[in-house]
């Protein structure tokens, strides 16, 4: 089986599997929408940073253990969201979310008290949300013009179908990686946003590729309607390429992942990796497993 696969050579029916996987699509669709309505109305948590919410971050430099930093991350005066050290050196930020006055003057004290430093060498800062705003507006405002454009480049490229399938595993993609975060409750940051943009280029990519490979096989069966005969082809021809294509861009992020664990630079680092990995093995799945439900469709209605 791996040698057909890798030589392209499996005789899959993805007609048939087209079926099968387009029920799967519909429980994952009712499941992505749960979970917005989950996170908009608070049922479910939305981890969002302090460049989003607003908050305050405390740095300092002393020695400092696991324990520590165990004390402050679970101190009851103010709600540590997460904290950055650095390989080699002492210096050790804490960021927290927004509160009064009165708990982030007395968390400052808290600081000064673990770590015997006084207030003055911690540099404190509040952090307002204008800037996740900021990002998430022109985030917004780009995947807007993104989205039509590549729509219309598709229809005329293709034809209009195509296109809504390629939206349609783009947005399986985002959804699927904004539904992790959400369930595993992880933390949301600009950084974040700019690699869910990212993933919309690698998601399109592959699409588009496999639009063109079904171009490509109708010429060569000279018919210009897409059948299961074509569908069949193209898909088992180029699964192993989706799957190798996957492979060679995770291995590079999961070690930019290993390396910022390392050095202790993880959060700046795993805050674009984290979703980036996310959306690329959902979009070799998407590519595949939510195109070809569609395609079918098309089929029954040529």
């Amino acid at each position: 089986m791996f040698k057909k696969l890798f030589l392209g050579t499996t005789e899959i029916n993805f007609k048939v599997l087209g079926g099968k996987f387009y029920k799967i699509f519909i429980v994952e669709a009712v499941l992505f929408i749960a979970v917005i309505v989950g996170s908009l109305t608070g049922l479910l948590n939305m981890n969002l940073s302090v460049d989003f919410t607003g908050g305050t971050t405390y740095q300092l430099d002393t020695p400092y253990t696991d324990e520590d930093i165990s004390d402050i991350l679970s101190n009851t005066i103010l709600e540590v969201s997460r904290y950055q050290t650095f390989e080699n050196s002492n210096t050790i930020i804490f960021r927290a979310v927004e509160s009064t006055q009165d708990n982030e003057t007395q968390f400052l004290n808290y600081l000064s008290n673990k770590f015997d430093v006084v207030t003055n060498e911690i540099e404190f800062q509040r952090v307002g949300p204008t800037f996740g705003q900021d990002i998430t507006e022109k985030g917004i405002r780009a995947l807007v013009i993104f989205l039509t454009l590549i729509a219309l480049l598709i229809s005329l490229r293709y034809e209009y179908r195509y296109s809504l399938i390629a939206l349609a595993a783009l947005l399986h993609d985002l959804l699927l990686t904004f539904s992790i975060y959400v369930l595993i409750g992880l933390e949301i940051t600009p950084s974040t946003v700019i690699a869910l943009l990212t993933i919309l280029g690698y998601s399109l990519y592959d699409t588009v590729i496999l639009f063109d490979k079904l171009k490509d096989t109708q010429k060569s069966f000279k018919i210009s309607n897409l059948t299961s005969d074509v569908l069949n082809k193209t898909f088992n021809e180029v699964l192993m390429r989706s799957i190798n294509t996957s492979l060679t861009s995770a291995i590079p992020i999961i070690s930019i992942i290993v390396i910022g664990n390392f050095l202790g630079i993880e959060g700046n680092l795993a805050d674009f990796a984290i979703p980036l990995l996310i959306g690329i093995v959902s979009g070799t799945y998407s590519s595949i497993f939510v195109t070809v439900p569609f395609l079918s469709k098309i089929i029954k209605s040529n």
